[in-house]
Order: C-alpha cells, then sequence, then structure tokens
C-alpha cells in the first residue's frame, strides 16, 4: 500500500511533468523573434556631389527607409542636419548616438547613430567607444593644421523587445579608409567588446567596413571570434554584391561588398538584400542600404 507521503511525491512528480510538457509545446516559447534592421551609410550632407547633394536626394532616402520598414537601422556619415531631417521625417523611430568629435563636434563631424522602432523597442543602456587606443575616452582635438582628430566611432544599445522580452545588442561603426593594421585593430576591439557581454547575447554589429567582405583580412578578424555574417548566413540573398555604387547603377560599381551585418548568439538569418531602390536613376545614397530579415531564437 502506498501511505500519504508517497501518493503526495508522484502527484507532485505529475505536475512538474504536465508543466513540463506544456512549456515545450507553447508558441510564445518557442517561437522566434523576426527582426528587420539595416545598415546604411547615407553619405554626408556636407560632400561636393553636385546633383546628389542632400538636398536632392533627402526625400528618397526617406522613402527607401519606409519601403524596408526595419525595426533597427545603423546609419554612417550622419550629419546633425541629416539626423535632425531623419527624426522629423520618420516619427515611428527614435535614435541614439553622438559625433565622434571630428574638429571638435564642428562640420563634418559624423555620428553613427541607431535607429529604432520605439513602438516595439525600448533602449535599456547604451553608450559609444572609439576604435583607438584609448576607447573609452574621445580623442581631443589636435592643433589646426594637423589631423582632425576625433577617432572612428562605435555606438552600441542595449534593446528591449517588449512583447517578448527579448534583449539584443546592437554595435553600429564606420571603419577608416585606410586598410591595414588600423582595420585590424578596430575589428578586434570591437569582437573583444563583444566577447564581453553575457554568454548566450544575441548581437548584431553592422556598419561600413570600407573592406571586402570574405576576401580581406579585416572580415577575417571581425568573424574570428563567433561574429558571423549574415550575407553569407542567409537563407535568401537578393541584390548585387556590390554595397558602394558612388551614386550609379549596381552594374556599374566595384564589386566588392563593404556594408556588413555581422550577427552572433542565437541568430539565425532568414534573408539579406543590398537594396538598389532608386527613383530613375537618383540614388538615395553613394552606398546601397544592406537589410537583413533576422530571427532571434
Amino acid at each position: 500500500m502506498i501511505g500519504p507521503g508517497g501518493c503526495r511525491r508522484v502527484v507532485s512528480a505529475g505536475v512538474v511533468t504536465v508543466a513540463a510538457v506544456a512549456m515545450m509545446v507553447s508558441p510564445t516559447a518557442r517561437a522566434p523573434l523576426p527582426l528587420d534592421v539595416m545598415t546604411f551609410n547615407i553619405r554626408t550632407a556636407a560632400g561636393r556631389d553636385g546633383d546628389n547633394a542632400w538636398p536632392h536626394r533627402r526625400a528618397l532616402l526617406v522613402e527607401t527607409i519606409e519601403r524596408s520598414a526595419p525595426h533597427v537601422i545603423g546609419m554612417q556619415e550622419a550629419l546633425s542636419e541629416q539626423i535632425d531631417y531623419l527624426d522629423e521625417m520618420l516619427p515611428d523611430y527614435r535614435w541614439i548616438g553622438i559625433d565622434r568629435g571630428l574638429n571638435g563636434g564642428l562640420g563634418l563631424s559624423e555620428a553613427t547613430p541607431i535607429f529604432y522602432r520605439h513602438a516595439e523597442l525600448s533602449p535599456i543602456e547604451s553608450g559609444n567607444f572609439w576604435l583607438t587606443g584609448t576607447p573609452d575616452t574621445p580623442p581631443v582635438r589636435r592643433v589646426a593644421g594637423r589631423r582632425r582628430g576625433g577617432g572612428r566611432i562605435v555606438t552600441w544599445v542595449r534593446l528591449y523587445h517588449r512583447a517578448t522580452g527579448r534583449d539584443i545588442y546592437v554595435f553600429n561603426t564606420h571603419f577608416t579608409l585606410r586598410r591595414g593594421q588600423t582595420q585590424l585593430d578596430s575589428a578586434d576591439l570591437i569582437v573583444a567588446r563583444v566577447a564581453a557581454l553575457p554568454a548566450g547575447s544575441a548581437t548584431i554589429v553592422m556598419g561600413d567596413f570600407n573592406n571586402n567582405a570574405e576576401a580581406s583580412d579585416t572580415w577575417q578578424a571581425a568573424t574570428s571570434e563567433g561574429l558571423r555574417d549574415a550575407w553569407t548566413e542567409a537563407e535568401e540573398r537578393l541584390g548585387p554584391i556590390a554595397t558602394y555604387g558612388a551614386f550609379g547603377p549596381p552594374d556599374e560599381a566595384p564589386a566588392e561588398r563593404v556594408d556588413w551585418i555581422l550577427v552572433g548568439g542565437p541568430i539565425s538569418v532568414q534573408r539579406a538584400e543590398t537594396v538598389v531602390h532608386n527613383d530613375g536613376g537618383r540614388y538615395p545614397s553613394d552606398h546601397y542600404p544592406v537589410a537583413a530579415r533576422l530571427l532571434i531564437q
């Protein structure tokens, strides 16, 4: 005969088993979170671009973003006047970031802002670091007549997805044009910062890396410790390899993929696309934006 104590143990075990099965079949426990992201070098408003100057293409740039409707956008070469315009024209988004201190923060002083859809995502913590030997200290403006100072910058944020409770870390950057050790050091610093995140963090690193994906030492360094290239991981790829078009069509662009979206942690990639939306041959920037549909597990 089974005593009262034995009965309690059996019932308790049964309750645990039922609860465990319920968790396994619960759609909310297993459903991946679709997240659309975009990296977009929007080309500075300070460029001498003639017919492609900022006032002639800014509405098209907004249209390009709205067509893709990403949840998160990492922009490069953004000046204050451009950010102010996009902040006004994209009311579904808010943004974080600072300029990198070029020229003491005056004139041509690029920011790498992260725009996010504020109805769905909340920034829990954020910050910036510089791709220099003192990453947590803003560079001091240098003497007039010499280099302008204000090293390249990384803006980052931990976004909280309110409907599912998931956290997503996003890093956005713009590497120097000088290929070689400077880029490698920048990649190593970002990889180290990502490695310092809590284990298993869903992580996105995007930007204009000014080097060719899959074929450069910079890409090898950036993907050496667990970050994966969304383009190569994607189940579906759309658009050309080239991401720098110099305001022209893809068939005239250098066959280099310099704008990347990298992912780490529990993320799979459903689709990656080089977006070549244009208005009768006018493009919104000298770079094509790159978009990806990610699934956060």
